[in-house]
């Protein structure tokens, strides 16, 4: 009986690393890249500039089956679950082909990849090859945008 309990443990041991695993890459893949956005200041939820750091801070990986999604854990709608995070998993195969054209339409950033290419970038970040893109904000902020002017030391997306 000690053998079976230890194969037991050891058995669970392994499964709950490969689980961890499986969660970090899905989840810090698609949240790191040199493509990607870190911010310095926060923002109002459900602001204009909101919904944009939702797009430009985060990548879908392969969406619309569900093998894949169930794959992913539904979390390869990352865009759509920052954007809307009260809905269901299940709207977010719904939504997204609507949110990545409005993205499409006003040339906002949508980022959709392969999971393995994602990890490699996310990869590039975490040893030092690569660094994801600082900013303090997407829009300038609303008293300069009123007066036409960005200051010189405020890092916003375009300047």
């Amino acid at each position: 009986w000690q053998t079976a309990a230890m194969k037991g443990l050891i058995g669970g041991v392994i499964a709950d690393m490969m689980s961890n695993l499986h969660s970090f890459i899905i989840v810090a893949c698609n949240h790191s890249g040199s493509d990607l956005y870190r911010y310095s200041t926060s923002c109002k939820a459900y602001s204009a500039e909101w919904f944009l750091r939702c797009a430009y801070s985060s990548a879908n990986f392969e969406t619309g089956s569900d093998l894949v999604d169930i794959a992913y854990g539904w979390l390869n709608y990352q865009i759509e679950h920052h954007m809307f995070p009260d809905m269901t998993p299940l709207q977010y195969r719904k939504l997204q082909p609507l949110v990545k054209s409005v993205c499409k339409k006003h040339g906002v950033q949508y980022i959709q990849q392969n999971g393995l290419y994602r990890t490699w970038r996310m990869l590039r970040c975490a040893v030092g090859d690569d660094q994801m893109i600082q900013c303090n904000a997407i829009l300038p902020p609303a008293s300069a945008k009123d007066k036409g002017l960005v200051p010189a030391n405020d890092k916003v997306l375009g300047s």
